[in-house]
């Protein structure tokens, strides 16, 4: 996780945002919102140029996730060239990159959430329902609420007005 957090504050400092769109227009990545069938949205990158594609039927608070979790692919798997990544509404398989993609989606979405808001992070599952963490990610969801009840200055690091 400390990889993740390292790249979310260079990401900060360097995009002054955490925000998932805001990110992409910084880092030139164009998101399509199209019909995707059974898949929530997937990442190409043809000589340098990253687009995400974004199932139009979502709701915005999944549509959010979804393109955190293709920005996670972007970000951290550059130069691995799979046929493709894209992310189903059936899983049946989840690899390791598609595990850490998932763990930025959620640390992304949450510091942003965390950033953006004055309301204290005592409803865990509400604000997993929120942010639209899928189900399938509620052993992740856990594994942070945890980290965040014994170490709450944990996600303060990416804030630079915050004294630790």
């Amino acid at each position: 996780m400390e990889r993740l957090l390292e790249l979310l504050v260079d990401l900060e400092q360097k995009s002054a945002t955490l925000d998932i769109f805001e990110l992409c227009q910084a880092l030139d990545i164009e998101i399509l919102y199209l019909e995707l069938g059974d898949i929530l949205g997937f990442k190409t990158t043809f000589y340098d140029v990253s687009l995400i594609y974004v199932d139009q039927d979502l709701s915005s608070a999944k549509q959010r996730f979804i393109t955190a979790h293709e920005l996670g692919h972007i970000l951290l798997h550059q130069g691995i060239k799979p046929l493709l990544i894209h992310y189903k509404k059936q899983l049946t398989y989840v690899s390791k990159m598609e595990k850490e993609a998932d763990r930025f989606a959620v640390l992304l979405t949450l510091c942003h959430y965390y950033l953006t808001t004055e309301q204290p992070l005592n409803e865990p599952d509400s604000l997993k329902k929120q942010l639209a963490i899928p189900k399938h990610l509620d052993y992740l969801w856990a594994d942070l609420m945890e980290t965040l009840r014994y170490e709450p200055t944990f996600l303060k690091i990416l804030y630079k007005k915050s004294e630790l």
